[in-house]
């Protein structure tokens, strides 16, 4: 049986940062993406709790990360263009589902991974078990997509 956690849109920041931290595989999947503000747990490898995702993202290139976006949005340039060269990307024509995808957890829920999602917008936001207990196989069979992990 898979547990279920409801959190709310602001506390996705501390999802996304406790899952790159703890995860040896993280799916970001976002239609629009913003270099947002996360919030860590405490933790060895940054100074303070909260960190930029772009920096989070630079620091940890010892883990696969995979970045899933809406293809042709003008909104996701500034990050694209300055995603670390181990991070993967890949623009997807309908993309319209949000979550964060790692071995052990999946975020999913309505929050893009912007400003708004994160902090002004009524968001539904559900943290799940894994039931695949693989970031992959649960982006091929719940989403239909394909990303080498």
């Amino acid at each position: 049986m898979v547990q279920a956690y409801s959190l709310t849109s602001e506390s996705l920041s501390y999802f996304i940062g406790f899952s790159l931290l703890h995860s040896d595989r993280v799916v970001i999947v976002s239609p629009w993406l913003s270099d947002v503000t996360l919030r860590l747990p405490v933790n060895d490898r940054f100074e303070g709790r909260e960190v930029r995702l772009l920096q989070a993202l630079e620091e940890f290139s010892d883990k696969e990360i995979h970045i899933l976006v809406c293809e042709g949005e003008n909104h996701n340039e500034y990050i694209k263009n300055r995603l670390p060269d181990h991070v993967h990307l890949q623009e997807i024509d309908d993309l319209h589902a949000k979550a964060v995808v790692c071995d052990e957890f999946v975020y999913m829920g309505s929050a893009n991974i912007t400003h708004g999602g994160l902090t002004l917008n009524r968001e539904l936001c559900e943290v799940l078990e894994n039931e695949y207990n693989s970031a992959g196989e649960y982006v091929r069979r719940k989403l239909d997509l394909e990303v080498n992990l």
